[in-house]
């Protein structure tokens, strides 16, 4: 994946980070609520882990707003970034040989969470 692009996951980090603050809640509480540790709750806020459907719905329970709402923001964010140039994506999943071979690379992966996470503050303000 190259550094001009980002994952749902970490699109979805992002919005529920921005939520997150605006609510005053610390992500020790968010991963309380949501009944998994902070560090695990770290990893899905900063797209370096995906959302299962149940971790989304509690992500919105514990931001006390319905799931479509959430839904919502995250397609718009995402449409807002591709306006922008910066594609979504869906990486591969599976073993590392499969990651590889179709180029991959997790310090670019980062990267375009960096940019997705810029791009969204700046349209949130």
């Amino acid at each position: 994946m190259s550094s001009d692009q980002t994952t749902f996951s970490a699109v979805l980090g992002v919005v529920l980070a921005n939520l997150r603050k605006m609510k005053g809640i610390e992500q020790g509480e968010m991963a309380s609520k949501m009944g998994v540790s902070q560090a695990s709750y770290s990893r899905l806020e900063s797209g370096k882990s995906s959302f299962s459907v149940d971790q989304l719905y509690l992500a919105a329970q514990a931001l006390e707003i319905d799931g479509a709402e959430l839904t919502q923001r995250l397609n718009k964010a995402v449409q807002q970034l591709n306006v922008n140039g910066v594609p979504v994506i869906a990486p591969l999943r599976g073993n590392a040989t499969k990651a590889n071979e179709s180029g991959v690379d997790p310090g670019s992966m980062l990267m375009g969470a960096g940019l997705a996470a810029l791009l969204i503050g700046m349209l949130t303000k």
